[in-house]
């Protein structure tokens, strides 16, 4: 009986891996992975998590288990596991495009309503819509330059 014990966890203990064995680096899956791969070296990128707090920097390195930035004279190591959040650096370009396009249009409704009060040859809905048109292609295009000149961080994960 103790024999068949004693052997018994010697097989056991066996074939359980040692403690001294240590795993290779852990592989991110998922949606996090997919975002990791989608990475340029030398973009801006902004990082959180429990561990590291928030960090950001040039992007010099990617992997399956780490990221390395650049954020000064020292490269920072990262493991892609205790990241969270991740945001790009990227441009105002949408933003910028719709506000402008929206004040653009405005302006030009009003410039549209005062043609048409004040003229006497203008058609009060032909103005607004002609004015009104003009204002949202400019404020528009006006906009997305200004946006092109503002930076943004997009949130990438989760």
């Amino acid at each position: 009986m103790h024999r068949t014990l004693f052997a018994g966890g010697l097989w056991l203990l066996s074939a359980m891996p040692l403690a001294s064995q240590t795993p290779g680096p852990v592989a991110i899956e998922g949606p996090r992975q997919a975002v990791f791969e989608t990475l340029k070296d030398s973009q801006w990128v902004r990082l959180s998590g429990p561990g590291i707090g928030r960090q950001e920097g040039r992007l010099l390195e990617r992997g399956p288990s780490k990221v390395v930035l650049s954020p000064g004279p020292q490269p920072i190591r990262v493991a892609t596991t205790s990241i969270d959040t991740l945001w790009t650096r990227g441009t105002s370009v949408k933003t910028g495009a719709i506000a402008g396009a929206l004040i653009g249009a405005a302006l030009g409704v009003g410039v549209g309503v005062l043609c048409g009060e004040h003229g006497d040859d203008c058609n009060t809905g032909g103005a607004v819509a002609l004015f009104g048109g003009v204002g949202l292609a400019g404020g528009g295009l006006l906009g997305t330059l200004f946006g092109l000149a503002i930076p943004k961080w997009h949130r990438r994960y989760p």
